[in-house]
């Protein structure tokens, strides 16, 4: 990865906070990696049930043992789901890295697509 991206918190037209870049960013750049506590599938299943109730969708799955979840974790967790993103989640090593999709301007909410199933809304 390159040097660390500048990024800062706000508020969000989409949701609650948001993260928001504190300078351009590069189509393909690696902004940030998504970082949380390690957790079980059945354990990420139950506290996934716990954050969709409040309204949150926190959990990545890292492979078919293990899921990537919120406690712990860093900013990223302030990322906002859109229909027409500016970034997108990757698997690299083992994590998940948000990377840019195009040019993201100063000040431009980064925003991401996590994969809603259209027919049962809060579920990927």
């Amino acid at each position: 990865m390159a040097k660390k991206v500048k990024t800062r918190l706000g508020p969000s037209t989409i949701h609650g906070q948001g993260l928001f870049a504190d300078q351009k960013i590069a189509a393909g750049t690696w902004i940030i990696q998504y970082t949380g506590q390690k957790l079980g599938l059945k354990e990420g299943r139950r506290r996934d049930r716990f954050y969709n109730s409040i309204g949150y969708t926190l959990l990545f799955k890292l492979d078919s043992h293990y899921v990537d979840g919120l406690i712990g974790g860093n900013e990223s967790i302030y990322i906002n789901h859109s229909l027409t993103p500016n970034a997108e989640a990757f698997m690299h090593r083992g994590g998940v890295w948000i990377q840019a999709l195009r040019d993201i301007a100063d000040g431009e909410e980064i925003t991401y697509d996590y994969g809603f199933d259209p027919a049962n809304p809060g579920r990927a």
